[in-house]
């Protein structure tokens, strides 16, 4: 029997099925690093309570899901019948009666989903978003580096910074305003999570999120166009993932988008290997 349990606070999530979490950390990068956000503060990414959901088949953990509204549902790996356990879900959600936006997860996990929320709800289709990959990195290569050093964020780069998030949100499709951006980077900025690659000034960024028990995730990978195509962004995480890794962390993930061959050959140069991939798809009224 598959049930599904809902928790007041992420602490909870963490203390429940953590463990499960953990057997496959770096795939599971996205749910857990956001419970470790949400445990320190529920409000970390939205001005809304999060929802918080574990999956349970016969007492043991299966499968997590986390949502921080009004942003898409986020799933794990499910370690059952996938089609079994998202129904479960799916109706719990319905009887909830909560707006999904959206699904994030594995390939199998997302469009499951995706087809069991869509399923006999009228004038409402799923649109796939974005195909991605899930990389692991626990040596970086030795490679050459580029001209230039890496360097913290400070807040004497905070409007150059938040202009560069701007940009980094068109070039992904997830555009943000110029005020969300300035509140992000001051945060990013006053936790020392945001690096920039400086040659005479800075010229790529890249940032660390969602740290867990054994391993960080690197993103905000961004180089404007003036700079591009002289390696500044492969020595920033080249040598961010070797701090990172310096520092205690048994790896290093992130995400690539499968469109873009280019950063997925970086990151495959500096010594990231595939774990799995991994779908976001978009709820949309049908035309």
């Amino acid at each position: 029997m598959i049930e599904i349990i809902s928790h007041n606070h992420a602490s909870e999530l963490i203390s429940l099925s953590g463990a499960y979490l953990e057997q496959n950390e770096s795939e599971n990068n996205l749910p857990i690093g956001l419970a470790y956000r949400l445990a320190e503060d529920p409000y970390y990414y939205t001005s809304e309570l999060p929802l918080l959901l574990s999956v349970l088949e016969q007492g043991r953990v299966v499968g997590v899901a986390v949502m921080t509204p009004p942003k898409k549902i986020i799933l794990s790996r499910i370690d059952t019948d996938i089609q079994a356990a998202v129904v479960c879900l799916v109706d719990y959600l319905y009887g909830i009666d909560v707006p999904i936006p959206g699904i994030v997860g594995p390939a199998a996990e997302a469009q499951t989903f995706s087809d069991c929320w869509i399923e006999g709800r009228i004038g409402v289709s799923a649109k796939l978003n974005k195909r991605m990959r899930v990389f692991e990195a626990r040596t970086v290569a030795n490679l050459s580096l580029s001209l230039g050093k890496m360097r913290f964020a400070r807040m004497d780069d905070h409007s150059l910074m938040a202009r560069w998030i701007v940009g980094l949100s068109e070039v992904i499709g997830e555009p943000v305003s110029i005020d969300s951006a300035k509140r992000r980077t001051k945060k990013l900025i006053k936790n020392q999570e945001l690096y920039i690659w400086d040659n005479e000034g800075p010229v790529s960024i890249a940032g660390v999120s969602r740290p867990m028990r054994n391993g960080t995730t690197i993103g905000l990978v961004y180089t404007p166009p003036e700079h591009r195509g002289k390696g500044y962004a492969t020595s920033c995480v080249l040598l961010l993932t070797k701090k990172l890794l310096s520092d205690g962390y048994s790896f290093c993930s992130l995400y690539t988008d499968l469109s873009n061959p280019t950063s997925n050959s970086i990151y495959t140069k500096i010594g990231y290997v595939p774990i799995g991939d991994a779908l976001e798809l978009d709820f949309l009224p049908s035309e």
